[in-house]
C-alpha cells in the first residue's frame, strides 16, 4: 500500500493532539480559527488564554470569552474536562478543546487560583513565559532555580490535576520542576537544542529529566526554533527523530505552537522576548494546522510504524492527561 494511502487511514483513526496554538489570547477573539485544526483532523489542540505580558485580570476574561464561544458552538467544539472527553469528542466529530496557560504571572502571586483555572478549562500551565518572576526563570534571562513560590504552585498543580509545564522556562528552573513534581510534566511545544541552537530550545538533559517523571516533549512547528529560516514538515520531522533518539518513542508530541501571523505583542512588549527584533518577528512563521496530515505521512515515509506513528501523533500526550487530569 501506498504510503499516502496508509497515511490518511491511519491520521483518520488516530488521536491527533496538538498540545498547544500559538495564536496570541484576546478576550474578544473570534476563534473560527479553530476550524483549520479540525480540517487538519486534528482531534485535540490546546489554546492559550494567557501569557506574562497581560495582567491576570485579562486571562480571566479569556477564559470567559473562550469557554462561552466553545460551549455556544457544540457541533463542532468539545470543551474537555478529562481525559475520555477526548475520545467522546472524537467519536461525535467534534474537535476537542482546552486551555492552556504561559506563565504563572496570571496567578498575581496567589496559588489558590489555580484550582479557579482548572476548572475553566486550564489543563496546563508553565511557571514563567521567557524572563524570569516570582515563580522561576524564563528561557531568555538569567537562569535561576524553582522559587519557594514556584514550589508551592507545583504542589498545588499537582493536587488538582493540572500538567505542569517546563517550555519557555530556563534550564535550572525546569530541571527543578521535573525534581519537584510528583506527576508527569511536560514540555508542550519545546525542541531539541541539538538539533538547533537557539535559546528557547531545550538541552539532552532536559528531554531526559522530563522523560523520567513518564512526561512528554512536544516538537514546535516555528521556524525560528526549528532551523531559522523554514517551518517545512521534514524539519520538524529531522526534531522529532532526534527527540525520538534522545529519549525513545513513548516521550515525543506535537505541540505546534502554529501562528498565522506575527502578533503585535512584540512592538508593544519588546521586554518578554529579549534579544529578538522586529525583523524576527516579520520573519517568523510555522506550518499550517492543514499540513497535521502531512506529519503522520512524513513519520510512515521515515519507516514509523503505524503504533509508532499513533504514539507521536496524540497518544503519549492522551496518556499523560490521563495519569494528571482529574
Amino acid at each position: 500500500m501506498e504510503v499516502l494511502e496508509r497515511s490518511v487511514g491511519v491520521h483518520g483513526d488516530a488521536i491527533v493532539w496538538d498540545a498547544h496554538a500559538g495564536f496570541a489570547p484576546f478576550a474578544d477573539l473570534d476563534l473560527s480559527v479553530l476550524d483549520r485544526w479540525r480540517e487538519g483532523g486534528a482531534t485535540y489542540v490546546g489554546i492559550n488564554i494567557g501569557f506574562d505580558i497581560m495582567p491576570w485580570e485579562e486571562t480571566l476574561r479569556c477564559a470567559a470569552h473562550y469557554r462561552r464561544w466553545i460551549e455556544s458552538r457544540p457541533e463542532r467544539f468539545f470543551m474537555v474536562e478529562t481525559a475520555q472527553d477526548i475520545h467522546r469528542a472524537k467519536a461525535m466529530g467534534r474537535l476537542a478543546v482546552a486551555f492552556d496557560i504561559e506563565g504563572a504571572v496570571a496567578l498575581d502571586n496567589n496559588i489558590e487560583l489555580i484550582s479557579m483555572y482548572y476548572r475553566l478549562g486550564v489543563r496546563h500551565m508553565n511557571l514563567a513565559y521567557n524572563v524570569n518572576n516570582a515563580f522561576g526563570g524564563g528561557a531568555h534571562d538569567i537562569d535561576i532555580p524553582l522559587t519557594d513560590l514556584g514550589k508551592k504552585a507545583i504542589a498545588e498543580m499537582n493536587r488538582v490535576g493540572m500538567l505542569v509545564d517546563c517550555s519557555h522556562s530556563s534550564f535550572t528552573t525546569s530541571m527543578d520542576i521535573c525534581s519537584a513534581s510528583t506527576q508527569p510534566v511536560i514540555f508542550s511545544h519545546s525542541n531539541p537544542r541539538a538539533m538547533y541552537d537557539h535559546g528557547r530550545n531545550i538541552r539532552d538533559e532536559q528531554m531526559l529529566a522530563c522523560a523520567a517523571t513518564g512526561g512528554v516533549v512536544g516538537i514546535n512547528g516555528i521556524s525560528t526554533f526549528l532551523n531559522g529560516t523554514d517551518a517545512k514538515i521534514e524539519t520538524v520531522f529531522g526534531h522529532i527523530d532526534y527527540a525520538v533518539g534522545v529519549i525513545g518513542i513513548h516521550h515525543v508530541g506535537i505541540g505546534g505552537d502554529i501562528i498565522f501571523k506575527p502578533s503585535n505583542n512584540f512592538s508593544n512588549n519588546p521586554w518578554a522576548w529579549p534579544g529578538y527584533t522586529a525583523a524576527d518577528w516579520a520573519a517568523m512563521h510555522t506550518y499550517k494546522p492543514e499540513q497535521l496530515p502531512e506529519i503522520t505521512e512524513t513519520l510512515l515515509k521515515h519507516g514509523y510504524s503505524e503504533a509508532d506513528v499513533r504514539l507521536v501523533m496524540g497518544e503519549n500526550f492522551l496518556r499523560v492527561a490521563s495519569l494528571v487530569w482529574k
